[in-house]
């Protein structure tokens, strides 16, 4: 039988050099190197990226967050302050395919590390930039985290419980959908790139991811002129499509269609429902959403979440009990998907790391290696440079390196 792990990962040879924090940068370039790049995070003397220090949660000391998205990278710890740490960066550049940053636009610039300095040597270098409001425009310069952009582009008004105040959500979609955005460009990139033998900016922004997911509820708006509002689980084009409580728990339910809706009723035991005119069609139910409400909630009432699970599974009915992070860790599908990988790790036993979420011939990373410790990799990255043992003493006696 074929070994997929034997055949070389298709970014096998790729040079990242990674001058990323925080989330949206890393979550990208720990992609790339999943995919079997070749890795170098730029990390600030003393603290490093600032996830390092986001705890808790922390895993035998390490920030969780900062281990979530940083395996399969070489950490080298430089002070681009000093002009030899911005010189040495810049070398390493020279012999990179793929430069990424996260820094405030401009800031590169004047360290001799932006576009169009590195592009002067390395015509090949695909450079990548990831911000808060975008390069350009009045708001260019403000500082942002993946919230800041949930208020300020409408998504955290729009979600939440109607007569609640707004609230952010759980995940940090903006900074992980600037990720994925950022390896499409990537990618798109290197395949021009093997056409033509030129390099490419490719430039994202939080507050475009934010725009991006809203796409839907924007073109509503502009055709209708009404403003999303909070509707707490529903949506405001499906009924039903909400929770509902049951006897030990909560359930979501998915009624998206005439048929699941039919489906629904028949499994509670009130099929009457799906010839009332009011419910007919969807339109029909999400006109009177709350009168369907008050007749569907007293039947989940009647049964715990799991045997309405069974029940509605059994109709083919979208369903699924509201849990925590605990049960989807020891979840069979979680395991039998191979969705959580076991990294080694010098001083963490049992590290384990949601692993990519595709396959290629049945493998998602080809291997995993454990987020760096800081400063991890300097001498051996410096070594591959050219410096030797008592010049890399020297630049970490005077603060260059560390």
């Amino acid at each position: 039988m074929d070994d997929t792990r034997s055949v070389p990962a298709p970014l096998a040879g790729l040079r990242v050099l990674d001058l990323t924090r925080n989330l949206a940068g890393p979550f990208c370039t720990m992609i790339l190197g999943d995919l079997g790049a070749d890795v170098i995070k730029i990390e600030q003397p003393g603290t490093g990226d600032d996830t390092r220090t986001w705890t808790p949660p922390a895993w035998q000391g390490e920030s969780a967050t900062f281990l979530s998205a940083n395996r399969n990278k070489r950490s080298v710890v430089v002070d681009l302050n000093q002009p030899e740490g911005a010189a040495l960066v810049r070398d390493l550049a020279r012999r990179a395919d793929v430069f990424v940053e996260s820094f405030k636009p401009g800031s590169l610039d004047k360290r001799g590390l932006g576009y169009d300095a590195l592009r002067a040597e390395n015509k090949r270098l695909i450079y990548c930039s990831v911000s808060a409001f975008g390069n350009v425009g009045p708001q260019r310069n403000r500082p942002g985290y993946d919230p800041v952009l949930q208020a300020h582009t409408g998504i955290m008004h729009m979600t939440g419980e109607p007569d609640q105040p707004p609230v952010r959500l759980g995940i940090g979609a903006m900074d992980m959908g600037a990720s994925l955005w950022l390896v499409i460009g990537v990618m798109t990139a290197l395949s021009a790139r093997a056409q033509h033998g030129r390099g490419a900016r490719i430039e994202t922004s939080l507050y475009e991811i934010a725009t991006w997911w809203l796409s839907y509820h924007m073109a509503g708006y502009l055709g209708s002129g009404v403003d999303p509002m909070r509707q707490g689980s529903r949506t405001p084009m499906i009924a039903p499509y909400e929770t509902y409580p049951t006897r030990d728990g909560i359930i979501f339910v998915a009624g998206a269609n005439d048929n699941l809706f039919g489906s629904l009723v028949e499994a509670l035991g009130v099929s009457e429902l799906a010839d009332d005119p009011r419910f007919a069609t969807n339109t029909d139910r999400v006109a009177h959403r709350d009168e369907l409400r008050a007749l569907l909630a007293p039947r989940f009432l009647t049964a715990t979440g799991i045997e309405w699970e069974a029940v509605l599974d059994r109709y083919s009915v979208p369903c699924s009990r509201v849990r925590t992070i605990a049960d989807v860790v020891a979840d069979e599908q979680m395991a039998a998907l191979g969705l959580l990988a076991h990294v080694p790790h010098p001083f963490i036993d049992d590290l384990r790391l949601v692993d990519l979420p595709m396959t290629r011939d049945s493998v998602r990373a080809n291997e995993l290696q454990p987020p760096p410790l800081l400063g991890e990799h300097t001498d051996e990255v410096l070594a591959e440079l050219g410096f030797t043992a008592v010049a890399i003493d020297d630049l970490r006696r005077r603060g260059v390196v560390a």
